[in-house]
């Protein structure tokens, strides 16, 4: 009988094919040495340059948020504590593994609100806002939905995916 690390270590073997990390491609390896880096100050376009797909570290931030922030009263209003922000941007920008149970919500939404900010031009770029205000006004919500399917703004095109 094999010892319970062998079993473990078998065990990561087979499900190596299966897990993956997100925003990764099944071909990709199932345990990168590295996490994709998250930019902070270059347009959207460039940050989700890779098959269009949020970075998988933003992502669990946003994950975070999505799932405890419904239980919390002004998330994005109450600051974030300074010191355990730098670390974080720290630990995204350089690409290490970040355990997000560390950080409070506050935290977490305070550095998405300063990724968010530090965008050039904002999330929509100047011409995507104007076709979004455009469509805005529209009174057919047919029309507003095929206008905003047909859109080539980039950030546009992520959030509707």
């Amino acid at each position: 009988m094999s010892s319970w690390a062998e079993r473990v270590h078998r065990r990561a073997a087979d499900l190596g094919n299966v897990v993956t990390s997100c925003g990764h491609p099944a071909t990709a390896p199932a345990y990168p040495y590295r996490l994709e880096k998250v930019k902070f100050g270059v347009p959207l376009e460039e940050v989700c340059k890779h098959n269009n797909n949020i970075p998988g570290p933003l992502l669990v931030l946003i994950l975070k948020l999505n799932k405890e922030s419904p239980n919390r009263r002004d998330v994005f209003r109450a600051p974030g504590h300074q010191g355990a922000m730098k670390k974080l941007i720290h630990f995204l920008q350089a690409g290490r593994l970040v355990n997000v149970d560390n950080y409070s919500v506050f935290t977490i939404a305070s550095v998405l609100k300063k990724f968010l900010r530090k965008i050039p031009n904002g999330i929509f770029g100047r011409n995507g806002e104007t076709e979004l205000f455009a469509i805005n006004e529209l009174q057919n919500e047919a029309e507003q939905t095929d206008r905003l399917h047909s859109t080539k703004c980039a950030s546009v095109e992520l959030i509707i995916e």
